[in-house]
């Protein structure tokens, strides 16, 4: 069974233009992303940036089959996209802790996509 989470964490707000900067770099590396998608297992990653009168967040919506497997291997992960991942988040949120909480009511996805 497919396994969906949403992590909203805040970020910095002098540091929100360097963060969208480098996603719109790293966009552009697609190859790159579906290999590390693909090592860990990921199905869907979005990320979104919110912005309410509480602060302007990072929300990413992950897919995949096992999160908790997801996230041992990002966490181990060699690829240069993820390194320098973990490089912007440590730099633009201002913890890196997840903010809040999202209880999963229903995910459908369309088999034949």
């Amino acid at each position: 069974m497919v396994e969906t989470t949403i992590l909203r964490q805040e970020v910095n707000p002098d540091k929100v233009s360097k963060l969208v900067e480098w996603v719109e770099e790293a966009d552009n590396r697609e190859s790159e992303i579906i290999e590390t998608l693909q090592d860990e297992g990921v199905k869907t990653e979005s990320a979104f940036l919110e912005r309410s009168s509480q602060g302007i967040f990072l929300v990413t919506y992950m897919e995949a089959d096992d999160l908790q497997q997801v996230q041992e291997i990002f966490e181990q992960s060699t690829h240069d996209i993820d390194i320098e991942y973990k490089q912007i988040v440590q730099e633009c949120l201002t913890d890196g802790q997840t903010v809040g909480s999202s209880e999963p009511l229903y995910h459908a996805a369309d088999p034949d996509r």
